[in-house]
């Protein structure tokens, strides 16, 4: 393992800092650069079995006229992200490792960059995998994985590998996969979710390095069950995830204590289809509001719903255009507590940039919304979706901002964003940007506490290139 970690730095410090994942599916389907565990962009496997990925993305990001309290109005940020990631197994065994290198460059002591954009020198992966074909019988697979690795299930929008973010969540532990039909698929984790460090502001800002951790004080397991071409070709989903923590010496939580029950049907989009997507959870247990001392813990009763439906047409601009809707439960005066954990969920794909900006999250929302797409080719793609915004409740927060008398309302605004993607070296050098606006509504312009009121607009733009070997 010295060797291994001492061959990675030494690759990692040949490339510009960015991101990149190995890939043996179904272990750790986590190596595409367009969305985690794509068939098409993971890496392959050479003749000897061996599968080596790098990756490099640099990012510059810049906002204004943001209202989260405790944090600077306007932004701007630097963020660099480098992966070296291998994976070894000719046969039935297999082991692997990733390294990944998350940095931020010209932060103050008020930016909103921290521990989820900045990881420096740290190994997510480090994990050993067995993998049986037939061993359920004709056409069946059975596939273990244990030691350090990343996780994607379902949608993502409870697990998964964000590859927007400039950091990953890693996971410690035991997953095995089971797959006694080419169309059903069973998988089972029991992990230790790692936690980044340091934890000081002041030493993450500065990009120093300390090796992140695991406990038995936070506990991650469940069951995620799909079956493909389940009505029409739509793929039937049902999982049931379990989250445990507790307060150690240093480091408070929020004591969750989760259950949840997450069913979801959906359709691919195809040219000259319909496309759908349908994702309901049920979120209940145990969990303080916060992670102060003086919080106790309430009873927790929370849900969250997605559901899009799109049209592909069939010409060569490969223009789709959809429909679609969010909610995620706040909290409201009462004995329970109401607002909706997203786990360890991605948030880019449905909900806008993360980063810097990150007005919006899985927590606290009720906001349709309608989406155009377009890929014309291999090199080019962009997408561009509009929404208004309402709270949940308007007794909650929502991007820090919060009005316990609930008498500022409950419309946060109206938010257009967008991504274009060229591939100037189809799968090897990519250019990006990203971008949002969101119109202030009266929520985030009298709530207390709310910062740069008389500023109408939040404005956001980023860019980045990324070279992938």
């Amino acid at each position: 393992m010295t060797h291994l970690r001492t061959t990675l730095l030494a690759l990692a410090g040949a490339l510009l800092p960015a991101t990149a994942w190995a890939q043996s599916p179904p272990a750790s389907p986590a190596s595409s650069t367009e969305r985690p565990g794509k068939e098409e962009t993971a890496p392959k496997q050479d003749e000897t079995g061996l599968m080596l990925s790098l990756a490099s993305r640099a990012r510059y990001e810049t906002v204004r006229g943001r209202p989260r309290p405790g944090y600077a109005t306007s932004e701007d940020a630097f963020l660099l992200r480098t992966g070296v990631a291998i994976e070894y197994g000719p046969g039935p065994v297999a082991i692997g490792g990733e390294l990944i290198d998350s940095r931020a460059y010209g932060l103050d002591r008020r930016s909103y960059i921290g521990r989820n954009d900045i990881n420096a020198v740290e190994l997510p992966q480090a994990y050993i995998k067995l993998k049986l074909d037939g061993a359920l019988g004709p056409g069946g697979k059975i596939a273990a994985e244990a030691g350090r690795f990343l996780l994607n299930l379902g949608s993502g929008r409870l697990i998964a590998t964000d590859e927007y973010r400039n950091t990953v969540n890693g996971f410690t532990g035991l997953r095995v996969d089971l797959e006694p039909d080419a169309n059903t698929e069973f998988a089972f984790f029991y992990v230790l979710p790692q936690e980044h460090l340091p934890s000081d502001a002041d030493d993450v800002r500065r990009n120093k390095v300390a090796w992140d951790r695991e406990s038995f004080d936070r506990v991650l397991f469940g069951l995620h069950a799909q079956r493909k071409k389940l009505i029409r070709g739509a793929t039937g989903e049902l999982a049931y995830y379990r989250l445990a923590e507790r307060d150690t010496p240093g480091r408070p939580t929020a004591d969750r204590h989760l259950h949840y029950l997450d069913a979801r049907l959906a359709r691919e989009p195809k040219p000259g289809t319909v496309d759908y997507d349908v994702e309901a959870v049920y979120q209940f247990g145990r969990a303080s509001s916060g992670t102060e001392p003086e919080k106790s813990a309430a009873r927790v009763s929370a849900g969250f719903a997605h559901g899009a439906i799109g049209y592909s047409f069939d010409t060569p601009l490969k223009l789709r255009l959809g429909l679609f809707y969010d909610y995620a439960s706040g909290d409201r005066p009462g004995g329970r507590f109401g607002r909706f954990d997203t786990l360890f969920g991605s948030r880019r794909d449905d909900l806008g940039p993360s980063g810097s900006y990150a007005m919006v999250a899985r927590e606290n929302i009720s906001a349709p919304g309608v989406r155009a797409e377009v890929k014309p080719g291999k090199r080019f793609e962009g997408l561009v979706d509009y929404r208004p915004i309402w709270l949940a409740s308007r007794y909650d927060r929502f991007a820090g901002v919060i009005d316990a008398s609930g008498r500022s309302g409950s419309f946060a605004g109206h938010q257009v964003e967008g991504r274009v993607r060229y591939w100037l070296i189809p799968e090897h050098l990519r250019l990006e940007s990203n971008f949002a606006l969101l119109a202030k509504g009266a929520f985030l312009k009298d709530a207390p506490g709310a910062l740069s009121p008389t500023d109408s607009t939040i404005r956001f733009l980023e860019a980045n290139v990324q070279v992938t070997f």
